[in-house]
């Protein structure tokens, strides 16, 4: 069997076994029963809740463990200080949970992802996630579970045609070639610094570039001359 990179090896994506709509009942059902002191529950107890086996239920522990959602418990499931408020805010307003995760979100692994396939344009839904899972073991819906989290935590815009877009703002613009800096000839060392730059220089140094200038500017003048009389 071909070894997996080490970049898919820290990769975790969601598992097939639970959608992501039964996955957030799961975080639902450990916030209501672990209570405000955040408990660590077990498989057994979560499944009988939602009437799901508790091997579909501790599969749900790699992708949001790593995303955040859950803490390191052996044997049970604890939600962090994040997983316990994305179930309050779910409780009470969705469209906050989701902005909650959008936020907490910046920067993991996937977001990276999704930012790199669509810089370039809008990917169908099946495309970005068949990328996304790239190189990562597990059945084709890991993939898809995965653009679906991407599009409820608001990382990633899908259509009624089912294509996916950066949401608006997202969009990396190529790099542009640096500006040339313009030159002023021999007032280069005073033009392109700043006020600040000038004052602190020491004392000596100050009065020898003013003296400098001074002189550049006395030769300087029977020219201007020149040129506004004519």
């Amino acid at each position: 069997m071909m070894a997996l990179s080490d970049s898919s090896r820290s990769r975790i994506l969601p598992t097939e076994r639970l959608t992501p709509r039964r996955q957030l009942e799961v975080i639902d059902a450990i916030a209501e029963l672990g209570g405000p002191g955040r408990s660590a529950v077990r498989a057994t107890t979560i499944g009988k809740r939602l009437n799901i086996a508790p091997r579909s239920v501790s599969g749900t522990a790699g992708f949001l463990a790593q995303a955040g959602i859950f803490r390191a418990d052996p044997g049970s499931l604890a939600l962090t200080e994040l997983g316990f408020a994305l179930a309050q805010l779910r409780s009470t307003d969705s469209a906050r949970a989701r902005l909650l995760l959008r936020d907490s979100w910046q920067d993991q692994w996937f977001q990276r992802s999704a930012i790199q396939h669509l810089s370039s344009g809008p990917l169908e839904e099946a495309e970005l996630a068949r990328r996304l899972k790239a190189g990562a073991p597990g059945p084709a819906e890991r993939g898809l579970y995965l653009t679906e989290w991407l599009v409820y935590a608001l990382l990633v815009d899908r259509d009624e045609l089912g294509r996916c877009t950066l949401p608006a703002g997202e969009e990396r613009p190529p790099a542009s070639a640096p500006k040339k800096q313009e030159s002023f000839g021999v007032l280069d060392p005073l033009m392109s610094a700043t006020p600040a730059q000038i004052s602190a220089l020491p004392d000596d140094q100050f009065i020898a570039l003013m003296g400098a200038y001074q002189t550049v500017f006395a030769s300087l003048s029977p020219r201007i001359r020149q040129q506004t009389n004519g």
